[in-house]
């Protein structure tokens, strides 16, 4: 199935579509506005395509172990490559190109997600595409070792026919005062040689491109086992959702991918969710990277405030600041037709009590794997205020996990995290000696599970239940054998398994729920499955596992990326694309199932559990 390639440089990203065009990509970082937005709406909201002429394309791939995307164009007189990559540590995107055949390059950008057309100006082997209501700027350059030239030129129109050749296309975002900018024009109204020297870059293009390919291939922990294309691809998707200055991670690249076409199911996810950031940090410190969940630990804890709420919002932006609503960019038509298209996220306002004890959660088990005591008495004070936050707090409703909006209750998932954030931060005061703190609060966390045990537990239906008193069912129930809250093979457990199975599981697909404040959920949450294939290792029921996982692989796109949900139809992705929450779960779902299995050299399972009890 094919879609979108994903770029990223650790500070903003791109999608790559299958017909070579760049049809996505915000400037200077992931929330920022878009420049190419034709994925949002049609050509006229801008995009850039490079296009072999007597050629199709005829594959795409991403060059081994890397966040570098090879499209391959093939004819009756000829073959073409082309290679693109952001560029680490800097806002832009270069395009090799190697062709035997004639190249046409298609430059259309529009700023402010496809509502400011630019003016541009011809300079050298390129142009310069400025912003007439800022001070921000694209630079546009062709580089070409043999001084062949394009063929045809149109700047202004953006349109370059190149003859046969090889070539290196440098798109870079600059964003400077006014006297730099006429400096900045003043010095590319030249040769190609002088837009070279302004973009100050050493070396050719070969040489930047392998030591990109050499990064990717380092910053990937290594893994061998099951699955390892698919684990390795999650992993890259992981890292390319970091913000490498702060080591955050945003939940997705895009805004407004629909969950269903044509309805209002879709939302802006480029900011970083304690929840989201929280599980990618755990599968990272799962797959043996220790440092990036730190990182991503003290990016939050060194956001947090120290009176009142730690967490004044679910989410930030990638610098720790926050979010201030959400609007609707009314001049775009959506994907495939889905308005509105949204920037911001109006849940900033939300109160979501599952979000400390996902973090606490990370804590604990960043601790429990380094052993790092000094790294936790030098952050206690930031823990203590959370705990103690939510000792005081867990009795209010929320809009929990899913982000209702105007449903605010008392969600049993939520109660679920608040007594995680308990149980959890009495685990990490006795570390430290404090026992008098670890004392209450575990004390305070029985009493939430009681809370749980009485109204979270539906006696007439037999299982637990979305909210309290309620009657729905929910698949995030499914957490509660994975934070050690009950054995997976409890009788209560058990039997909300069996409720969720027939009501929110079809096939190997999962419904979060069956309906919410929109209506109807359509497809299923890709990262549900992930946590029912982590029941079913634990209960021993390695088979059901396996293929689970199996078919979660087969799921995805040519390129081995998943959206947030997907359409059982067409198995199409859909939601925010590519999702941080769906490949994760790939990750913590395929090293938990290589924990629990001994495989012999052809990979088959050498001994199956029957049962297993929770540890």
């Amino acid at each position: 199935m094919q879609f979108y390639g994903f770029l990223s440089n650790q500070t903003t990203a791109a999608l790559v579509g299958p017909d070579g065009s760049v049809d996505w990509m915000p400037v200077p970082r992931f929330d920022a506005p878009s420049v190419f937005t034709r994925l949002l709406g049609d050509a006229r909201h801008g995009f850039y395509q490079v296009r072999i002429e007597g050629a199709s394309v005829v594959s795409q791939r991403y060059l081994p172990r890397t966040n570098l995307l090879e499209t391959r164009w093939a004819g009756p007189q000829g073959e073409a490559t082309v290679v693109d990559y952001l560029v680490l540590g800097a806002p832009e995107l270069r395009r090799l190109v190697d062709s035997r055949l004639p190249v046409v390059v298609e430059l259309k950008p529009v700023f402010g997600y496809g509502l400011v057309h630019p003016a541009v100006r011809p300079v050298g082997w390129g142009a310069v595409y400025t912003n007439p209501m800022s001070q921000e700027a694209l630079v546009f350059a062709i580089r070409d070792k043999h001084r062949v030239g394009p063929v045809a030129v149109d700047p202004v129109d953006g349109l370059w026919r190149l003859a046969p050749g090889r070539y290196e296309l440098v798109l870079r975002y600059v964003a400077n005062d006014r006297r730099e900018m006429r400096q900045l024009l003043h010095r590319l109204d030249g040769e190609a040689a002088a837009m070279e020297q302004a973009l100050e870059r050493d070396g050719v293009g070969e040489e930047t491109l392998d030591r990109h390919l050499r990064y990717w291939r380092r910053v990937i922990p290594h893994y061998q086992g099951p699955f390892q294309e698919a684990v390795e691809r999650s992993l890259l998707v992981l890292y390319g959702l970091c913000y490498r200055t702060t080591g955050a991670f945003v939940a997705a690249p895009t805004t407004s991918l629909p969950e269903c076409l044509g309805e209002s199911r879709q939302w802006d996810y480029r900011f970083v969710w304690i929840r989201d950031g929280s599980y990618i940090a755990e599968a990272l410190l799962e797959a043996g990277d220790a440092v990036a969940a730190r990182r991503f630990c003290e990016f939050l804890l060194n956001s947090l405030a120290m009176a009142g709420k730690p967490f004044h919002a679910p989410f930030y932006h990638v610098d720790g600041t926050l979010i201030r609503g959400e609007e609707e960019l009314a001049w775009l038509p959506g994907y495939r037709g889905s308005r509105p298209v949204r920037e911001g996220n109006a849940a900033s306002h939300q109160l979501q009590l599952d979000v400390e004890g996902d973090f606490l959660w990370l804590i604990y088990r960043y601790v429990e794997s380094t052993g790092d005591l000094n790294w936790l008495a030098r952050y206690w004070p930031a823990i203590e205020t959370l705990v103690e936050w939510v000792a005081r707090h867990w009795t209010t409703k929320d809009a929990s996990l899913w982000e209702f909006r105007g449903q605010d209750d008392h969600y049993t998932h939520s109660k679920l995290m608040c007594w995680v954030a308990l149980y959890y931060g009495s685990w990490l005061a006795r570390r430290l000696g404090r026992t008098g703190q670890a004392r209450r609060w575990a004390t305070m966390a029985d009493r939430v599970k009681a809370a749980i045990e009485v109204q979270g537990f539906n006696s007439e239906l037999g299982h637990y239940v979305q909210s309290f008193g309620g009657r729905r069912i929910d698949a995030a129930l499914l957490l509660m054998p994975l934070y050690g809250y009950c054995p997976p093979n409890s009788p209560r457990f058990l039997a909300t398994l069996e409720a969720i199975e027939r009501q929110l599981v079809r096939g190997h697909w999962v419904n979060r729920y069956t309906e919410d404040m929109l209506g109807k959920a359509f497809h299923p949450f890709v990262l549900a499955s992930s946590w029912l294939c982590r029941v079913y290792l634990r209960l021993g029921r390695l088979q059901k596992a396996r293929a689970l996982l199996e078919a979660l692989v087969h799921s995805a796109t040519d390129l081995g990326l998943l959206g947030e949900h997907a359409d059982e139809k067409t198995g199409e992705p859909r939601g925010n694309f590519p999702q941080g929450f769906s490949h994760l779960g790939v990750v913590m779902a395929v090293l938990e199932y290589r924990r629990l299995t001994r495989a012999d050299s052809q990979g088959k399972i050498h001994q199956e559990k029957e049962e297993m009890t929770h540890g």
